[in-house]
């Protein structure tokens, strides 16, 4: 929903709010005493219903998040996180709102916050706010307990729920102890035949309002006709661009720092780290032949496995015969290749370990990389633009090279490389050739069904209000573009046919600008992916140019 300019969060907290219109349609409701309790997700939509929803009048937030997030302290051995998409607010850490910040915004009214067992961050939360009621005069109405006890709404946590509540509508307290009682069975709690909106069909759902929402997205565009309207559109989707992502092209110095030569048969590596930003060092492996004499073509290489895995000298699977790699081929074709980790991805990869916890194909929904994408839209910020100029100033770098034939950069990109290749092309021309190899279709093609194996860090808020990966693609028109193996939702590939209609305003921007021949789409064959291939596509546009 990000992608539409919506969020699951909203949705959830104005489902909390109907709730309550609800209930104050009944004639046995008080509308006086109104109040709100949930446990872990629950108490974290508690604490947002409580803070929009002046009507209730009474909250317990049972472990559901009260100690603030910022700064981060944790761990290396430590998940970096993050929580459920719904419990988020973006981009909160940019106004200065924090958990404690949440919690105080529900005063004067009475509030329970819950724990599984006192820590010192929950401490120093609970004295923030316990302050804040004491300065509006109703210090009695804030009030902690631990349930020294896992990650439940445990007997304690229900007693001391239960007695809030009694002493703030009823001025008494609760029972001491808890009665026998069985649970109810799920279906109990049915409010459709099969107790499911989807498959009883008596409802929309998240999945169906995001279908319909993304229908007529992006907004449809006017052919483009003339060179003039090329360059207008490019102009037009750079600033776009570099709005979305909160892109800022800096002119800062390198700093180059060499660490090592590696020398491999026929060639070298040149380990080097460079500056894309005050502070971020981006690593980079530089293939450089050994038979060499003036300017060599130049091969800019991004990959999300990283550097390490895609510059072995030798690969293959047990029991087959070794062959090169993919950075070793490269080089031993006469290229000076320039392979980088953006931040966040190889030689970068934060050292937290990954949610346990999340061991099933879906697990890139907690994993670290949304984790990140996370952590940059609370400041308003984008880690997939944080990527994207990690590219740009690679191409900075290539470009100081002098043996790099600086005015034809190819790059080659695979999986997320490419779409970060794609961004960055965009924006900077010196990239003179992109071939993206196993990237993404199109933003589209997530909204468009109800699961998908992609993680936050490939997402742009909301981006599909704007342009989708065909428009970013046609602000390449004039240079070579090849979109090779592109895959869909579950990471499979696309049948040609489908991919080549996805793209249909990228396909009339080529040839509203006079080089059809400079855009492909390829798939139907694993052995598209090859560095031959690649080579090879690279040289027959050079030929058509």
């Amino acid at each position: 929903m990000i992608l539409l300019g919506e969020n699951l969060t909203q949705y959830r907290i104005w489902d909390g709010m109907r709730a309550i219109d609800y209930l104050l349609t009944r004639p046995e409701v008080d509308p006086k005493r109104i109040g709100c309790a949930g446990h872990s997700g629950g108490g974290t939509l508690t604490k947002f219903i409580s803070v929009a929803d002046e009507r209730v009048q009474c909250a317990a937030i049972i472990e559901g998040g009260t100690a603030n997030r910022w700064p981060v302290r944790m761990a290396p051995w430590e998940p970096l996180g993050p929580s459920d998409v719904e419990q988020n607010l973006f981009p909160a850490a940019l106004y200065g709102i924090d958990n404690v910040d949440l919690h105080t915004a529900i005063a004067p009214r009475p509030l329970l916050a819950a724990i599984e067992h006192y820590a010192p961050a929950f401490d120093r939360a609970a004295q923030a706010i316990h302050t804040r009621y004491r300065q509006l005069g109703v210090p009695e109405k804030f009030t902690t307990v631990s349930s020294d006890d896992p990650h439940a709404w445990t007997v304690k946590l229900r007693l001391a729920t239960t007695d809030w509540f009694c002493r703030w509508f009823y001025n008494r307290s609760g029972p001491m102890t808890e009665p026998h009682f069985e649970t109810e069975p799920p279906e109990a709690l049915f409010c459709s035949p099969d107790g499911s909106l989807r498959y009883s069909q008596k409802s929309q759902t998240i999945f169906s309002l995001i279908l319909n929402k993304q229908a007529d997205l992006p907004p449809v565009r006017r052919a483009l006709r003339t060179s003039a309207e090329i360059q207008s559109y490019q102009e037009e989707i750079r600033t776009k661009i570099s709005s979305l992502l909160r892109y800022q092209k800096t002119d800062a110095d390198l700093n180059v720092r060499h660490t090592v030569a590696t020398p491999r048969e026929g060639y070298t590596i040149e380990k080097v780290q460079f500056l894309s930003e005050p502070g971020v060092y981006i690593p980079a492996w530089v293939f450089v032949p050994e038979k060499r004499a003036g300017v060599l073509p130049t091969i800019l290489y991004v990959s999300d496995e990283g550097v390490e895995a895609e510059g072995m000298e030798f690969e293959g699977a047990e029991g087959s015969g070794p062959t090169h790699g993919v950075l070793d081929t490269l080089v031993r074709k006469g290229n000076l290749v320039v392979a980088v980790d953006v931040r966040g991805i190889g030689e970068t990869r934060p050292p937290h370990c990954p949610d346990s916890t999340a061991s099933n194909e879906f697990r890139q929904l907690f994993d670290v990389e949304t984790a990140m994408a996370y952590m940059a839209w609370f400041m308003d910020q984008s880690l997939l633009g944080m990527r994207v100029q990690d590219v740009v100033r690679s191409v900075d770098y290539v470009m100081s090279r002098r043996e790099a034939d600086t005015g034809h950069l190819r790059m080659f990109g695979k999986g997320m490389g490419g779409l970060w290749g794609l961004y960055a092309a965009a924006l900077d021309p010196r990239i003179h050739t992109l071939i993206s190899v196993r990237s993404m279709l199109s933003y589209r093609s997530l909204t468009q069904v109800d699961r998908y194996l992609y993680g936050a860090d490939v997402f742009v808020p909301d981006v599909l209000l704007h342009l989708d990966l065909p428009e970013v693609a046609a602000a390449l028109a004039g240079r070579p573009l090849a979109l090779v193996l592109p895959v869909d939702a579950m990471k499979n590939a696309v049948d040609e046919s489908a991919a080549k209609n996805a793209y249909h305003w990228t396909r009339a921007a080529y040839e509203a600008a006079g080089s059809p021949n400079l855009f492909r789409i390829e798939s139907g064959g694993t052995d598209l992916a090859t560095p031959e291939h690649y080579l090879a596509l690279t040289q027959d546009f050079e030929s058509l140019q």
